[in-house]
Order: C-alpha cells, then sequence, then structure tokens
C-alpha cells in the first residue's frame, strides 16, 4: 500500500510519498492543489494518507524566552502558528476525507529522531536512505508516513 503522510502548513503543506518503507517523493502543495495532487498520486483504495495533527495534543507550547520584554510578542506569534496549522489540520482531514480517501490522524512525532531529522538534512538522508532535497515540512511529513501512528 502506498503511503502519503502530510505536514500541514497554511501557505504549502509537506508531503511524502512512501512505498514499501522507500520514500519516493517529497513535495511542497498548497491546500488548493492537494486533491489534485492526490488524484495523481493513486487510486482511492489503495492509499492510506497519513496527516499530523496537532489538535491530538495539549494546546499550548510553553518556551523559555531570552527576556521577558519579548516574551508576550513571541507567545502571541506561536499561538497564531500554531491555531493556523491546527485549522488547516482540520480541514485538509476534513477534505481528504470527503473525497473518499483512507486518513489517519497522527499526533505530532517529538524527541528522537523528528527533532534532528527536522534541522539536520544529512541525518535525515541517512536514516531514510532519502539521496534528494528536501526542507523541514517534508522531512516531517516522511516521519509521519514512516512513523506515524
Amino acid at each position: 500500500m502506498l503511503i502519503i503522510g502530510i505536514d500541514p502548513d497554511l501557505t504549502a503543506s509537506g508531503v511524502a510519498v512512501i512505498l514499501n518503507g522507500r520514500i519516493l517523493k517529497l513535495d511542497r502543495i498548497p491546500f488548493t492543489g492537494m486533491l489534485n495532487w492526490l488524484s495523481y498520486q493513486s487510486a482511492l483504495n489503495s492509499v492510506l494518507i497519513k496527516i499530523e495533527d496537532p489538535n491530538l495534543i495539549k494546546p499550548t507550547f510553553p518556551r523559555m524566552l531570552p527576556t521577558a520584554r519579548n516574551k508576550q510578542a513571541v507567545s502571541n506569534r506561536i499561538s497564531q502558528n500554531v491555531g493556523q496549522v491546527k485549522a488547516v489540520a482540520t480541514l485538509l482531514i476534513e477534505t481528504i476525507t470527503a473525497a473518499g480517501y483512507q486518513v489517519k490522524p497522527c499526533r505530532p512525532l517529538v524527541g528522537g529522531h523528528k527533532t534532528r531529522c527536522k534541522k539536520d538534512a544529512a541525518y535525515f538522508n541517512k536514516l531514510t536512505g532519502w539521496t534528494g532535497r528536501s526542507n523541514e515540512d517534508c522531512r516531517d511529513a516522511a516521519l509521519i508516513a514512516l512513523f506515524g501512528g
């Protein structure tokens, strides 16, 4: 079975196409083009779509900030970004499910390989066998497809 991992984002979501534990493709797709892109990947009944769903974890993400002066502004921006991603994840899950695909919302991965792979493309390549270019969103999508539960 083909597995497609999606890391939701407001402007363009990271996507990964996995077959037999091997990454075939990494890409970034805007929300409005997602269903079209999915239709080119596979038939409805032969694909599982794993979407990272931040709605499945606690709603706040406390951070240690360098100064109290910018604490509120940084916290507000983080909250706004998280809210946007939660909304996109919800809409992607509803839209893709309504189109007839098998969708599995997955808790965001934390720690371990996730943390290192997000920032270190060489480590991601070594771990997964991928040899092409990637960005943080695509690497997250691949990790969700490979290891998301």
